[in-house]
């Protein structure tokens, strides 16, 4: 299996050090270039063909944002970003800029390498601690896409499962058997074309399901 090609882009010195000793000391991982200026971005990519990019990331730096934006829709959608923003403000922009994984510098190393293979073979990633802060969004908040052709019931199930609850909570919060609290489980998946708890967690971010919770 070839070493994962890495494009890092970091502007601050400290940070930046640390993830090319990180990058270096995994022998699945290959760094091919280091960027120090946005401006340089969009030459690393066109010059090594990366497999993935790692960005710190700065929500204040517009003209990052502005290049983000066009080099995922455009050129290239693999990007995992560590950043100190897991507010909900920047959580949302950066999902709507289009990015596929988010991770907090508070990770682990097994969770930032997790991301890294996830990303690279263009799926998505998003660390627990993203998550939580996405999944507590209040049910006030204005809601952006609403799951179709699940019935009131299933709907149901849904929003305790991105509450977290298990099988059986959710069995003695709706006065079901966990058989059929399952055989919904498996109809929800199903009917979102999707195969699996995470990805189901994944769709409730990405889709906004999560602010009816």
């Amino acid at each position: 299996m070839n070493p994962i090609k890495v494009v890092l882009s970091d502007f601050q010195y400290l940070t930046r050090e640390g993830l090319v000793r990180f990058i270096e000391s995994d022998p699945n991982l290959q760094l091919v270039e280091v960027v120090e200026h946005s401006q340089d971005l969009r030459q690393a990519i066109v010059k090594h063909h990366p497999d993935i990019i790692i960005l710190d990331y700065e929500a204040q730096k517009q003209d990052l944002n502005t290049l983000l934006i066009e080099v995922i829709k455009n050129e290239f959608p693999q990007v995992l970003v560590i950043t100190n923003h897991d507010n909900k403000p920047h959580i949302r922009q950066m999902l709507d800029m289009g990015i596929r994984g988010i991770v907090t510098k508070g990770c682990s190393r097994m969770e930032i390498v997790n991301a890294i293979q996830a990303i690279a073979i263009g799926n998505r990633f998003f660390c627990n601690r993203i998550l939580d802060q996405v999944v507590t969004q209040p049910a006030t908040e204005e809601v952006t896409c609403e799951p179709a052709d699940l019935s009131p019931r299933e709907f149901e199930v849904l929003k305790l499962i991105i509450k977290g609850q298990r099988t059986v909570e959710i069995a003695d919060s709706l006065s079901l058997s966990v058989h059929t609290i399952n055989s919904h489980r498996k109809n929800i998946l199903k009917k979102l074309n999707l195969k699996s708890p995470a990805e189901l967690i994944v769709y409730a971010v990405e889709s906004g399901m999560t602010k009816l919770a």
